[in-house]
């Protein structure tokens, strides 16, 4: 979202998360100054959002840029694969709500999200093979949607 909306801070987002990340596993001052650093980021991020709105094409680009990330299997980790989930479920709510997409395309999305969020319903018993072919199938019908 952040290289739809303000490609200027992208970079630098990214940045500033691993840095916080990092910084967390060295040391409380590390991480302290890198929370600084990323949180002066994330109110940039935040003006910039507020400042658009975004196009059809906009939300979908973004939605591919989630599904695609998500489905790698770098997403092996429950966090950032219950994120995922989320973030995928609001957008096609968003894009549901604002007509963007054909309500009943989306209700045929809802399955195949419902097995994303079953699959990390639990840190303990996460399944990242399951999430992963959960939101590839998402992908595609919402791809079909369009």
């Amino acid at each position: 979202a952040a290289r739809t909306a303000a490609p200027q801070l992208a970079g630098r987002y990214e940045a500033d998360v691993r840095a916080f990340h990092q910084g967390l596993a060295k040391d409380r001052a590390s991480a302290v100054r890198a929370a600084g650093r990323l949180a002066e980021t994330t109110r940039g991020l935040e003006a910039a959002f507020a400042a658009r709105s975004f196009s059809k094409a906009e939300t979908l680009a973004i939605l591919d840029d989630v599904l695609g990330q998500a489905t790698s299997p770098r997403f092996t980790d429950y966090t950032g694969a219950a994120q995922a989930v989320m973030a995928v479920d609001t957008l096609v709510n968003a894009l549901t709500a604002e007509g963007r997409i054909d309500r009943a395309a989306a209700a045929g999305v809802r399955p195949s999200l419902e097995r994303a969020y079953k699959a990390v319903n639990d840190p303990r018993n996460f399944r990242p093979d399951e999430f992963r072919a959960a939101l590839a199938e998402v992908g595609g019908a919402v791809r079909r949607a369009r």
